[in-house]
Parts: structure tokens; C-alpha cells; sequence
């Protein structure tokens, strides 16, 4: 009969709902101020190293769930990078060649001040003949023999180059008569800083280092950059892919990418010690 007909093909092809569920209402949750609120309108977690919060949207977008305590934290598509990393870097948690840059999960932990005390000894030679000249310079820290340098030439174990010699005299009011002052300026030759020594006073010429944190899980650890020197970033292995240590002070460090941008990286406020 038709009737019975018409029903059993309504029974296997029934009727799609198209306009969401019956019976499942949207999600609510309670909000910061204690009222509910929909659950993609809210922020339950806040990013642990800069206190945004982090839409819980973001999290339904990409087939995460808000819900889970545990939610910033987790690395979906294991690529080193959790995914409060992938949100504050606009990157996809769930596609492992999309990831934020290594150098974002690089720290500073410690400027280190490595001392370097010279002190300018005397001149021998003719002054009027700047080339017989030769400089008698100590490195108090670097514990080596006393050295005779002529202009040109390098402080040894330092970048350090005698450039140019002044002699100067000035009234000494102790003792009276004249007091030997000349200067000898000495040049970085990695910063093409200069350094000026007066004869018989001791200089502090520091040279900078940073103590990095890198916490990109496959390679953490610490490691030491002398300032100006290059260094690179697990799993960056190619000579194109150096980062060079530019300056460093007790708060920051600015580094030079492979692609001659500079960056600042400062101290993990998560882990900040007294």
C-alpha cells in the first residue's frame, strides 16, 4: 500500500535538524565578577608570562577545550611550544610547522661582568717619533707579564688596540712642580669603543656576558654569551641561522637575528629571584 510505503522511506531517510540541537543549550560559565556568562564570550586562563587572558574562544577554534586546567599549557602538536606560546605568537597549536620563533623562549638570567683592570705604566722612546714608541701596559686581572706595546698593537687576551698616545703634563698642588698625565687610548675592536688611560691610574675596561635560560623543552638549559659573539638556538644549526649578543645590562639583552632585526630579551618574571 502506498501509505506503508511512503512510511518506510520516511523511516530510512529521516528528517536532519539544521538549526543546532534540540536539547543541548549553549555552555555558561561562571565569570570573574561570579555571574555566568557563555563560555565563548569569557577568559578562564591568563597567559602565565604576560597576565593577558587568553580568549576562551581561541581555544574552541582550535578544537581545545577551555574547560581543561591544564589547557595553556599543553604542546598538541609537540613541536616544543605549549599553547599560551602559540597564542601570544598568533601561531597554529595544532600544526607543528607552525610555531613560534625559537628566540621567543630565550631568557636572560644574568649579566656577567667579567673584569679587565689596565694600567698604563710609562712611555719609552721618542715622543716626537710616535713609531719608537713603546707603551708599558698591566693587566691587573688577566694575571700576565707586563707588556710593551707599540701603537698598533694589541693588549693580549683582549680586543684591546693601542691607538694613540697624548702626553700631557699638569700641576701637581701635593708636591708641587709637574705631574706626568699623558693618556693612551686603547680601541675595542669589536665595539670600536674607546678607552682612555691615564698614565699611572687604574681603568676598569669590563667585558659583558650573558647568561641565557633557554627554554625550549628538547634543549634546556643555560648557556653563556661573550658580548658581540655569535651563538645559536637547538634546533638551528645552519651558519645562516647565528644570532649575535649585541649589549647586555642587568634588566635586558639585546640580541641581532639571522635576518639583522634586533630583539630584547629580559629576565622570565616567572622565574624572578630576589
Amino acid at each position: 500500500m502506498p501509505e506503508v510505503q511512503q512510511a518506510k522511506a520516511d523511516l530510512e531517510n529521516p528528517p536532519a535538524w539544521t538549526r543546532g540541537s534540540l536539547f543541548v543549550p549553549e555552555g555558561y560559565i561562571v565569570g570573574r565578577d561570579k555571574t555566568p556568562i557563555k563560555i565563548r564570550e569569557g577568559s578562564i586562563h591568563n597567559d602565565s608570562l604576560t597576565g593577558q587572558p587568553i580568549p576562551n574562544q581561541w581555544f574552541l577554534d582550535h578544537h581545545l577545550s577551555p574547560l581543561d586546567g591544564n589547557a595553556p599549557f599543553q604542546d598538541t602538536d609537540k613541536d616544543g611550544f605549549t599553547s599560551e606560546d602559540e597564542w601570544r605568537n598568533g601561531t597554529d597549536p595544532n600544526n607543528r610547522d607552525s610555531h613560534p620563533p625559537y628566540y621567543s623562549k630565550l631568557f636572560l638570567k644574568q649579566c656577567i661582568r667579567i673584569p679587565c683592570r689596565l694600567v698604563f705604566k710609562i712611555a719609552n722612546g721618542d715622543v716626537n717619533k710616535p713609531a719608537t714608541l713603546a707603551f708599558q701596559i698591566d693587566t691587573v686581572d688577566l694575571k700576565q707579564p707586563t707588556e710593551f706595546l707599540k701603537l698598533g698593537e694589541t693588549v693580549p687576551n683582549t680586543h684591546l688596540k693601542v691607538e694613540r698616545y697624548e702626553p700631557k703634563e699638569t700641576k701637581n698642588l701635593k708636591i708641587g712642580g709637574m705631574a706626568d698625565v699623558s693618556e693612551l687610548t686603547l680601541v675595542n675592536t669589536e665595539t670600536n669603543e674607546s678607552v682612555v688611560l691615564v698614565r699611572g691610574i687604574q681603568a676598569d675596561v669590563p667585558n659583558y656576558h650573558a647568561l641565557f635560560d633557554y627554554q625550549w623543552p628538547p634543549a634546556t638549559g643555560e648557556f653563556r654569551v661573550r658580548r658581540l659573539q655569535d651563538f645559536g638556538l637547538r634546533p638551528e644549526s645552519n651558519k645562516d641561522s647565528l644570532y649575535r649578543l649585541m649589549s647586555v645590562n642587568d634588566t635586558e639583552a639585546i640580541i641581532r637575528l639571522p635576518d639583522g632585526q634586533l630583539r630584547t630579551i629580559v629576565r622570565d618574571p616567572r622565574r624572578a629571584t630576589k
